[in-house]
């Protein structure tokens, strides 16, 4: 399953999601990865070796590059063991330089 929309952030920084669908993924998604980083860091005390525990467990916040519809775009990833959440901004058409108050996420459900 992929499910895909659009997000942009309100006048007080909130993102506001093109679907209800898509906000709850996009909460779960990224609870569940930071409620696993935030124990494993609690645990370890330790940035590296919390990542790396959870990591491990099927939980990883990836900031890169990265292939989406055939462009290479600047995105944050979310995994988890059930979904993958990528994360873009969109690109002014004239200059093509990020908008940073809008979007796009895609969420693949493994």
């Amino acid at each position: 399953m992929l499910i895909t929309g659009w997000w942009t952030k309100d006048e007080e920084g909130f993102m506001e999601f093109e679907t209800s669908q898509l906000q709850r993924l996009y909460e779960a998604i990224t609870e569940q990865y930071h409620a696993m980083y935030d124990t494993c860091l609690e645990e370890t005390q330790d940035e590296e070796v919390a990542y790396e525990e959870a990591l491990q467990k099927g939980y990883e916040m990836v900031t890169n590059t990265k292939l989406i519809n055939g462009e290479e775009e600047f995105a944050t990833t979310y995994i988890t063991p059930s979904f993958v959440l990528d994360i873009w901004y969109e690109k002014d058409a004239y200059t093509q330089k990020r908008v940073y108050d809008k979007g796009y996420l895609q969420v693949l459900k493994k």
